[in-house]
């Protein structure tokens, strides 16, 4: 049996209210942190959404500096509606689209347990991305949605003239990197 969608003005409402409830909550490091430098409050653990190179394991594995030998990391079929893909350069970016869409973007979630991950994932972001917070469809394999979470992503933070329309393949990314290291 399928679940009902959340409505998108709900999900608005919720990702809004976990938005300030992040921003309050989740300290991320910028590129010119130092070791000294403390988040005044305590680290939460968090789902987040990826939906470029960071769905392929390895890579996940490598950014976050899982121990070797290393269990991949579990992650969950996951969609945020609300959104779309634009490239910058061979890259993902996630846009906002406005509150009347339904599109939807697929992916995956992933929960962050250390806030050295989360610091990970900011440096390999760089600065054209921002944290933002989100509702995430966490998917069964029939793709209905078996539970709806607040969670975080990565969101374009660059100049909209800097993407082009596209769309990103995970397994040809991987087969390219394959390609440049021989």
């Amino acid at each position: 049996m399928s679940e009902r969608p959340m409505s998108l003005m709900m999900r608005k409402m919720r990702a809004q209210d976990a938005s300030e409830a992040a921003s309050k909550q989740t300290p991320i490091a910028s590129d010119h942190s130092s070791e000294n430098d403390k988040p005044q409050y305590p680290f939460r653990r968090a789902y987040y959404f990826f939906y470029g190179t960071l769905m392929d394991p390895d890579t996940l594995s490598q950014v976050l500096k899982l121990p070797r030998p290393h269990i991949p990391p579990v992650m969950r079929r996951a969609r945020v509606v609300g959104y779309e893909i634009k490239l910058w350069g061979p890259y993902p970016a996630l846009i906002e689209k406005n509150t009347s869409s339904l599109q939807s973007v697929n992916g995956i979630a992933y929960e962050i347990l250390p806030q050295t991950q989360v610091d990970r994932l900011a440096a390999n972001e760089t600065g054209k991305y921002c944290l933002r917070s989100c509702m995430i469809d966490l998917l069964n394999d029939d793709d209905n949605v078996q539970e709806t979470i607040h969670g975080l992503t990565f969101l374009w933070d660059g100049e909209h003239g800097e993407q082009r329309d596209g769309t990103f393949d995970l397994k040809q990314w991987k087969k390219k990197q394959l390609r440049d290291l021989d």
